[in-house]
């Protein structure tokens, strides 16, 4: 069953609020306006920088990352890879949010505004 889409966005804003140690980690800008279109704060986008850079500067002001990679094969393995590197830098990767979003039928984070829009207006 597909979980909706707007509760799942929901929940990640209102676990960003209440939990100020925790960040979203997301592939590139598009990713990142997309989340912020939906309230949800402290997004960082990972594009151009290296793994250890990211989680070096992350590991400096947060304890856990949300991270939202895409469900492409290249986004699968960002996911794979960032963690371990995150995990390295004693930060804790919360893929909670990363499946809840792959049960609504997302694939890719940046179109999520186009997903919300095309299910309000009844498409599939």
């Amino acid at each position: 069953m597909e979980r909706d889409l707007k509760s799942v966005l929901s929940f990640l804003a209102d676990f960003i609020d209440r939990n100020e140690e925790t960040v979203v980690l997301v592939e590139g800008k598009r990713d990142k306006a997309a989340l912020e279109r939906f309230g949800i704060e402290r997004v960082v986008e990972l594009k151009g920088k290296r793994y250890h850079d990211v989680a070096e500067e992350l590991a400096e002001s947060y304890s856990v990352v949300v991270l939202l990679t895409d469900f492409d094969p290249e986004g699968e393995e960002i996911f794979r890879k960032l963690s371990r590197v995150l995990s390295s830098y004693g930060l804790k990767v919360d893929s909670s949010v990363r499946e809840a979003l792959r049960e609504t039928g997302i694939k890719f984070v940046e179109k999520i505004p186009y997903e919300v829009l095309r299910r309000r207006n009844g498409g599939v």
